[in-house]
């Protein structure tokens, strides 16, 4: 990764099923996120130190130019009935689109989630770096049991999606997509993702 950064591992590294993350600060903004490694994707979460949702999360996604013309994460774990955030670089700039689907199609944009592009999102050479704050991401409407993130969760599960095909209109963040050439499933540890400074993140990354 670019940069010195500070990893404090606290997953079990042994068992598949518990979620491996750590600590990364990033060394230009002093930001402290919970890390975790989905593919060829990093995601880095941080959130409030709130006991329930509704909550909003600052998240990072950094992708590999070579394979992710776009990446996504899905906030309830699966592909349908929750909010996507899909992310892609445009020039010098990354894009940032609120996505949703009820059904195994392409995502269409969705008013529920909303976000902000804070600094910290770059494109380079190798990488690019999504930087953002999510409003709807940590509860959502939808026809199953589980429509909210527990703050408090030790193995929370989320999914990703890439594709090396950039979106058809990289300006536009209604623009379409091509179908995902990998996804998976991953676990983020959203109890140590928690902090007092949550606040303090958002003005300095303003």
């Amino acid at each position: 990764m670019m940069g010195f950064v500070t990893r404090l591992c606290i997953g079990a590294l042994g068992l598949a099923s518990t979620a491996r993350t750590s600590q990364y600060c990033d060394p230009v903004t002093s930001v402290c996120y919970e890390e975790t490694k989905a593919g060829d994707l990093y995601v880095r979460m941080a959130l409030p130190a709130v006991e329930q949702a509704p909550f909003d999360v600052l998240v990072q996604i950094v992708a590999p130019t070579a394979t992710a013309g776009w990446a996504a994460v899905a906030w309830g774990g699966k592909m349908t009935k929750n909010p996507i955030t899909l992310a892609w670089p445009n020039g010098d700039s990354t894009i940032v689109s609120s996505r949703w689907t009820d059904n195994h199609v392409l995502p269409e944009p969705y008013a529920g989630a909303t976000y902000r592009v804070l600094r910290g999102s770059t494109v380079n050479a190798t990488h690019w770096t999504l930087t953002t704050l999510c409003s709807g991401c940590s509860n959502w409407p939808a026809s199953s049991d589980e429509t909210t993130l527990n703050p408090k969760n030790e193995s929370a599960k989320f999914a990703y999606a890439l594709s090396p095909t950039p979106p058809a209109q990289p300006a536009d963040n209604t623009s379409s997509i091509t179908k995902h050439t990998v996804h998976d499933s991953f676990t983020l540890t959203l109890a140590a993702a928690r902090t007092d400074r949550f606040e303090e993140y958002i003005r300095n990354l303003s």
